[in-house]
């Protein structure tokens, strides 16, 4: 177990220069390409050791280093940007987004499976975290990988359990992430859809200690609106959001940089947190909106 922790420390503090290195000769493209070797056998070497790197890195959210702005800085420009940004980057989506992305998937056995959540199997009791634990589904290059090396804690299921997995996460306050490998000029390289909780899970708990320091998740299609009319502020919607990104301000909710969960316009008991298009000119709200998002509750 030391043995593997120091391999851990070792690829997160050395990896990402060496990645950078790549990137100024020119060759991302041997990282990106979705049949790439080299880019397999990284992910590959991921999912190996996965556990123990999450484990090193919430002992390292847990220390002075962190709290720091210059050593948090360090910390966020050698190591947390690209890993975060590119190695393993996270996009948010609403509760319909996501159903409509596992019915998208490919139909071939075996192309999607389920096991024990690494974050919470890396920390669960150490985070206080009452989550279930089996909510890692793996898919498309994802999905043979963690079969092969575990196979003992993956089991295949069909798009319909994945959904309903989705669904139940939800329910308990759980976001929806898609993840995709060696994210470049919008590679599409999916491998996991997490279901992540603010207590224990390593990407967004990473989110909340470096957006300070600029730190940037792919974004969702939607981000988050209030209605003021139908807002009194019980922070139900703050409460909701796992990546601290709501707050009150006189009375009234504030959504700032909206990953695009919904969790938000979920738990609002008033509706007047809603979910809106991103970027679009004018308030134009998503099909599912609130009630939507009821339904399939």
């Amino acid at each position: 177990m030391r043995e593997n922790k120091c391999r851990a420390s070792i690829l997160v503090f050395y990896l990402p220069s060496v990645m950078y290195q790549l990137a100024l000769l020119h060759l991302p493209d041997i990282l990106v390409a979705k049949r790439s070797r080299l880019r397999l056998a990284l992910l590959r070497f991921y999912a190996r050791f996965e556990v123990q790197l999450l484990k090193v890195f919430w002992y390292v959210f847990r220390t002075p280093l962190v709290r720091l702005g210059s050593t948090r800085k360090l910390l966020y420009r050698s190591v947390a940007k690209f890993l975060a940004e590119h190695a393993i980057a996270g996009q948010f989506m609403a509760l319909e987004e996501v159903m409509r992305f596992i019915d998208g998937l490919p139909e071939h056995e075996g192309s999607i499976a389920v096991g024990p959540c690494r974050c919470r199997l890396a920390i669960k009791e150490k985070a206080g975290c009452h989550h279930p634990l089996e909510t890692d589904i793996v898919i498309a290059e994802g999905a043979p990988i963690w079969l092969e090396l575990f196979p003992q804690d993956y089991r295949v299921i069909d798009k319909e359990e994945a959904k309903q997995i989705v669904r139940e996460c939800y329910r308990q306050g759980m976001a929806p992430g898609i993840y995709r490998h060696m994210y470049y000029r919008g590679s599409r390289n999916y491998f996991v859809i997490c279901n992540c909780c603010k207590e224990a899970c390593i990407p967004v708990i990473g989110y909340r200690v470096f957006k300070t320091e600029g730190m940037r998740l792919i974004d969702g299609d939607h981000r988050s609106y209030t209605e003021e009319a139908r807002c009194v502020g019980c922070g139900s919607c703050v409460e909701a959001c796992p990546f601290e990104e709501r707050v009150i301000v006189a009375g009234k909710a504030v959504p700032l940089n909206c990953r695009g969960c919904g969790l938000c316009a979920s738990r609002c008991p008033r509706q007047a947190a809603r979910m809106v298009r991103r970027g679009g000119g004018g308030v134009e709200m998503m099909d599912d909106g609130v009630e939507g998002n009821e339904g399939l509750l």
